[in-house]
């Protein structure tokens, strides 16, 4: 039996909604609330596979209670039900980890079918088997990190071409996956001339291009079928193969592609590119990571001051920016201490120049951090992995306490203007 728990604040809502769902046989409403608050308790006491969530509703609302579930109950997928149908209502919904939004009026038909639908990729995804091990094993959690119910996003971004912003990506995305054991997924959002497929040697003919070509009907299956599979079960959705193609990919189609992969990872590390176009700028509104790549020279270090300058007008809070200096040189003119007075900014991390490691790393098309865990390199990704997966066994805390913590999560961040 599916097990449905209903919240809306209109009795006889719920009292319909319980006679509907009484024909299936194979739907058993076993609780309803009348209030986001309610609802909480009542997920955290019935653990129902699927929750009805109405928006407008006193006190707590759908959308705050969906945050709040997705947070303290993430086996419980939410579906939110609302009379508005805009979009930015659709848009907080699944930045708040809701499954699927239905408008009201909907049909029995199509509140059936998405209840079943949730239901059924929460199956695929497992969700359900994890937590009847936990409750198997006396409520103990399972060692290591907890999945997310919503991916944190980690944009990597530089002022300029040339100072490995996309390797540093690559190598990220993989350590992630390989230190933690989460679902991660590495988007190449260079859209011209992106180089995450050269540098994994991937043969997979499929890109974003797919998506934006069918952006009105994206679905887990449907995405799952355009990325492509990396080391170490790694997954990757490639840039256009041709630069013209990448002027097809709006704002608008980032965000809808980056909702449904936060439902199915538990981190995605966007490469983006050096030009601010609105689709970057799209992928930092969402970001809980900003990692910022300079380089120990004059015009890098220049352009990252920028860059820094651009995400502050921006008001992107500096807890969720890390600044990392790429090809670290022992005799570089520039030292850690002039950098970050230049930029006004801490630097979180150095990354020596490894010339030869990374070499053979790129000619061989396997990150590095792979290749060789125990290179300086692979050391100080691995000090980024455990900022932002802080449980992370083997990687050495970084920075004072207040910087190693984990970022910040927030919604709703937008840009002046918009």
């Amino acid at each position: 039996m599916i097990k449905v728990l209903i919240v809306d604040d209109i009795a006889s809502t719920r009292e319909n909604l319980q006679k509907l769902l009484a024909f299936e046989d194979d739907i058993e409403v076993v609780g309803m609330a009348s209030d986001g608050r309610e609802g909480i308790e009542a997920a955290r006491t019935l653990s129902p596979h699927v929750v009805l969530m109405d928006v407008n509703m006193p006190g707590m609302d759908g959308i705050q209670a969906t945050e709040a579930l997705a947070l303290e109950v993430p086996h419980c997928p939410v579906v939110i039900m609302s009379v508005q149908g805009e979009r930015d209502y659709l848009r907080r919904a699944m930045q708040s980890g809701a499954r699927e939004f239905l408008v009201k009026p909907f049909s029995g038909d199509e509140l059936i079918a998405s209840i079943r639908r949730v239901h059924d990729l929460e199956l695929k995804k497992g969700t359900y088997v994890r937590v009847v091990s936990a409750a198997e094993g006396n409520g103990a959690a399972p060692a290591g990190p907890a999945r997310r119910s919503v991916a944190a996003v980690h944009a990597i971004m530089a002022g300029k071409g040339g100072v490995g912003k996309s390797l540093l990506a690559v190598n990220l995305a993989a350590a992630l996956r390989q230190q933690t054991g989460l679902r991660v997924c590495l988007v190449d959002l260079d859209l011209q001339f992106g180089d995450v497929g050269v540098l994994l040697n991937l043969q997979h003919t499929k890109t974003i291009a797919e998506l934006v070509e069918n952006v009105g009907a994206l679905d887990p299956e449907f995405v799952n079928a355009v990325l492509a599979e990396g080391p170490e079960g790694l997954r990757v959705l490639q840039a256009p193969f041709s630069p013209e193609l990448g002027d097809l990919v709006r704002a608008d189609h980032v965000r809808a592609i980056l909702d449904v992969l936060r439902r199915e990872f538990d981190h995605i590390v966007v490469d983006t590119a050096t030009q601010l176009s609105e689709a970057t700028l799209e992928v930092v509104d969402m970001a809980d990571t900003v990692c910022v790549v300079g380089a120990l020279t004059i015009p890098a270090i220049k352009d990252t001051k920028l860059l820094l300058k651009m995400l502050e007008s921006l008001r992107v809070e500096q807890e969720r920016i890390v600044v990392v200096v790429n090809r670290h040189d022992a005799h570089a003119d520039y030292n850690r201490a002039r950098v970050e007075e230049h930029l006004r900014m801490p630097v979180l991390l150095e990354v020596p120049s490894d010339p030869r490691g990374i070499g053979t790393s790129i000619h061989r098309a396997l990150p590095i951090v792979l290749s060789n865990p125990e290179a300086e390199f692979s050391r100080r990704v691995g000090e980024l992995v455990r900022r932002i997966e802080p449980g992370v066994a083997g990687a050495a805390p970084v920075g004072d306490a207040k910087r190693a913590g984990p970022p910040a999560r927030r919604f709703g961040f937008r840009r002046e203007g918009r």
